[in-house]
């Protein structure tokens, strides 16, 4: 199994998210196994997370992503409690993520993924399903327009970072409960409706699709 080099709580977090990975015991195990640094922060999310699930069995319409701000607030805060300092990624770790990745060019300008979400008016896991290339084309024009605009790009630069086979989570061996993980896609407006984006927002973004034409790359 290959694993980024010591990616953050944040990026973890947001895998499983992404991912759709289930709050099963085995990921537990093999998210220990795979990042020992991070154990109480992944023990109290999973904790959080299993009783998520267990409560929307009973709410079939609610989404994973519902749960996304407060699971990973949940864990961060964890996290930071028991340090007396945060420890932000060294220039090695940097420049190990490449350079087209909207995550890198993101960083570049200062922001986390949940910086520029909240700077364009999406939410943390849309933007890290556009860096990991689960929303495939078509897609609004002006989404990229904005996010260029907060991370100083052009448009089609953050297209071509958009765009691309899937790529995969640095989890690896996490394990859905019927089988292993496959990388899914889902489009624009399925993505913008799993999302915890306000219903109004919602009803913005897929509007938006009426310009269906993205600059070329």
């Amino acid at each position: 199994m290959t694993i980024s080099p010591d990616p953050s709580l944040d990026d973890i977090l947001l895998d499983l998210l992404v991912d759709d990975a289930e709050p099963t015991h085995a990921n537990l195990v093999a998210a220990l196994e795979a990042h020992p640094r991070h154990r109480d922060a992944l023990i109290a999310f999973f904790a959080a997370w299993g009783v998520q699930a267990a409560l929307e069995a009973e709410e079939p319409a609610r989404e994973a992503e519902h749960f996304a701000n407060r699971g990973v607030s949940s864990a961060l805060n964890l996290q930071y409690a028991r340090q007396t300092a945060a420890v932000r990624p060294n220039q090695a770790a940097e420049a190990s993520v490449p350079a087209q990745r909207l995550s890198a060019m993101a960083r570049r300008r200062g922001f986390s993924d949940a910086q520029l979400a909240e700077r364009v008016g999406l939410d943390e896991v849309l933007i890290a399903k556009l860096d990991r290339h689960r929303i495939p084309a078509p897609r609004p024009r002006r989404m990229f327009e904005l996010i260029g605009e907060a991370i100083e790009v052009p448009a089609a630069h953050v297209i071509a970072s958009a765009t691309g086979p899937p790529i995969a989570s640095s989890r690896g061996r996490m394990m859905k409960a019927k089988g292993p993980l496959v990388m899914e896609t889902e489009s624009f407006e399925e993505a913008i409706r799993r999302s915890t984006l306000s219903d109004e927002a919602k009803a913005a973004w897929i509007a938006l699709m009426a310009d269906e034409n993205e600059p070329k790359a």
